[in-house]
């Protein structure tokens, strides 16, 4: 038996020895990661000796002396790997200043900055860290130590880890034809633009709500001609049941139910609506004795505020309990 044969031997030996230890590690750290802010969801896995073997043949054993002594393992850096995934480009920096109060960062790779310089490569984007657990003073001797092990985490967004996924399943992406190599920087430079305006929506998304709160606070005029979208409606809302939550999916429901009895309500109207008709809504309320939530007075308000247009506001439940009060 050659020393290849012998490194290669001893290296399964240990990777069979430190598998219970390197599962469990991977769960360690990919329940730190999860919890981090921002982070949506935590994929992970554990290179195969064969995996691990293959790697270190190619890039690495051509370039050793005949008669060095190594030993397989101590090339191999991503034996483990984790994937954080997060919406938004502008949460990958968040995500590594949170990690840093939990692991050391031994070495980062910005492929983001690396695609930006170049002028014809495609690929995927994303932070890549190498990363060992800091020892935390006074930790319990009983819990087992991972802070001598280094892994691999990539931390993308969802638009570049579906690039990723799909980028994996081109064949001889690197020489093919030139017509398919420009058709794969074309998709690639979509996926790119989709990231952006997803990071560029989610802000403007943010001042609106912004402009939402600076209204209230300066109590702004109300519009009486563009028609009611989310923004408009939280404004009138918020005025008349400012301690409520309002939720982002119900609102947006809610206000595309308004728009189909009529197209060009306005936050004025909508405002008429509630200030006319907001005692007869609390009328009902203390009546059936039991506690209403915005939309529901809000819908016996736009029900009375003209009930032919709304008249398929109400259910029918509703509606009976509505015919005794009118």
């Amino acid at each position: 038996m050659n020393q290849i044969e012998e490194r290669i031997k001893e290296f399964k030996k240990w990777y069979h020895q430190q598998l219970t230890y390197h599962q469990k590690a991977i769960e360690h750290f990919s329940n730190i990661i999860e919890n981090i802010d921002k982070v949506d969801q935590v994929l992970f896995r554990l290179k195969t000796a064969e995996e691990c073997i293959k790697k270190f043949n190619r890039k690495y054993l051509p370039y050793l002396d005949s008669d060095s002594s190594f030993q397989i393992q101590d090339y191999i850096s991503d034996l483990i790997g984790v994937r954080a995934v997060c919406y938004y480009s502008d949460d990958l920096v968040s995500i590594k200043r949170s990690l840093k109060k939990h692991f050391r960062v031994m070495e980062t790779t910005d492929k983001t900055s690396l695609l930006e310089k170049t002028e014809n490569q495609f690929g995927y984007k994303g932070l890549h860290l190498q990363l060992r657990l800091k020892k935390k003073r006074g930790a319990e001797t009983n819990i087992t130590d991972f802070s001598s092990l280094e892994f691999e985490l990539q931390i993308r967004t969802v638009i570049q880890d579906a690039w990723s996924i799909l980028d994996h399943k081109i064949k001889y992406k690197k020489s093919i034809p030139h017509n398919l190599k420009r058709r794969i920087n074309r998709l690639s430079a979509l996926f790119e633009i989709a990231d952006e305006e997803f990071l560029s929506i989610k802000k403007e998304i943010l001042q609106e709500e912004k402009i939402i709160s600076d209204r209230l606070r300066k109590k702004g005029s109300i519009d009486t001609s563009l028609p009611l979208d989310v923004f408009r409606f939280l404004y009138i809302a918020k005025k008349h049941f400012a301690d409520y939550k309002f939720n982002e999916y119900k609102v947006d429901n809610f206000v595309q139910e308004i728009l189909i009895q009529n197209s060009d309500f306005t936050e004025h109207d909508l405002e008429l609506a509630i200030t006319k008709n907001i005692l007869f809504s609390n009328k009902i309320e203390k009546a059936q004795n039991q506690i209403l939530n915005p939309y529901t007075k809000i819908r016996y308000c736009l029900y009375r505020f003209n009930h032919k247009v709304f008249a398929n506001i109400l259910s029918s439940y509703q509606k009976e309990v509505i015919s005794d009060y009118i």
